[in-house]
């Protein structure tokens, strides 16, 4: 067993009872431990939860738009999981106003030959991915309707610091260095077409990961954000307001979650693990969902879904996420799909 098998074994472990927290599980098993977790949410590093997505040089005739890719070769890249293709949505630059409206769809790709796909998200008017761009690099790629939203907030893994520089003038191309904590922090900011604002960044010396993610970009195309779980079925007035998978440890971890929200705040979350590593279940069946066996923590307000394998699947409608409840949440495991192979991407449709 690696060094990895055994954080993935053992963070499942410590969690096979409890409450089940993925960035704390992405964390132990890829970082190992608390304190990298705080350094990687400061300076990028680490290989948590990091969040990219695409964006292109200001200039006319944009690469991943209407013009071949001209920049250098990137790094040679492992196979890795990408979310599925959607044919009949459209893609960023041709429909704009669309991006971040949709926490089911990223109106974006990048080309998998250049870049490998750490994770993805669609929340808050966003839409994210995290990309290794061949170098050890992880860069993060954040697309947006307006300079405000990326001045709101930055993604996940982002210091805040980022977030200040999304003023209106400054999405014109060049990169700007921060330095954060002791770090260096290559941020650049463009409009890859009218009405689109794209940020990347990455903790490094120099740009050069940012413009081999910024080629890698393929804008004409959308892919579903929900992969290899998806969840199909929400409680009347409810929606799916953002969703976030982690494939950094791909193929042997997979962590993906949902959050379930109403107009009135009321919110519901649901959690999904598959890792090839994953402890027996030792809860039994106190409830069953749709002829299914589950397990109501009703301590906790928590319904777990049993019986997918090698994985955890559960829904949350209790504090904080408050409003909702049991039938609520059993409502959303009965409807939420999960590919036959979480190791294999082309079951993931």
């Amino acid at each position: 067993m690696t060094d990895l098998d055994q954080r993935i074994a053992s963070v499942l472990r410590e969690h096979a009872e409890g409450a089940v927290d993925i960035d704390r599980l992405t964390a132990g098993a890829v970082t190992g431990g608390r304190r990298r977790l705080r350094r990687r949410r400061a300076v990028f590093g680490g290989l948590a939860l990091v969040a990219l997505l695409g964006g292109l040089t200001v200039v006319p005739g944009l690469p991943g738009v209407d013009r071949p890719l001209t920049g250098p070769a990137a790094p040679a890249v492992p196979d890795g999981a990408a979310p599925p293709l959607m044919r009949a949505a459209p893609g960023a630059a041709a429909a704009p106003e669309v991006v971040g409206t949709d926490a089911g769809v990223l109106h974006f790709g990048v080309d998998t030959t250049r870049v490998r796909y750490l994770s993805w998200e669609a929340s808050q008017g966003r839409e994210t991915v995290g990309l290794d761009v061949g170098d050890g690099r992880k860069v993060t790629v954040e697309l947006a309707r307006s300079s405000q939203t990326l001045r709101d907030a930055s993604a996940e893994g982002v210091p805040f610091e980022v977030a200040a520089l999304a003023e209106e003038a400054a999405f014109d191309g060049r990169t700007s260095t921060l330095t954060v904590d002791g770090m260096p922090i290559q941020v650049r900011q463009w409009r890859p077409v009218p009405g689109l604002y794209a940020r990347a960044s990455v903790s490094a010396q120099q740009d050069t990961a940012l413009t081999v993610a910024a080629e890698a970009l393929r804008l004409t195309e959308a892919r579903r954000c929900g992969a290899p779980v998806r969840v199909t079925t929400v409680p009347d007035g409810a929606r799916v307001a953002s969703c976030r998978v982690n494939v950094t440890g791909f193929p042997r971890l997979v962590t993906a979650r949902f959050n379930i929200a109403r107009a009135d705040n009321h919110q519901m979350s649901v959690s999904y693990q598959y890792a090839a590593e994953i402890s027996p279940q030792t809860v039994d069946r106190n409830m069953t969902i749709g002829g299914r066996p589950a397990h109501l923590y009703s301590a906790q307000d928590r319904i777990e879904l049993l019986g997918v394998p090698k994985s955890r699947l559960l829904a949350d409608y209790g504090w904080p996420e408050q409003g909702f409840d049991k039938l609520d949440a059993a409502l959303v495991l009965g409807g939420v799909q999960v590919a036959p192979d979480p190791t294999r991407p082309e079951t993931w449709d």
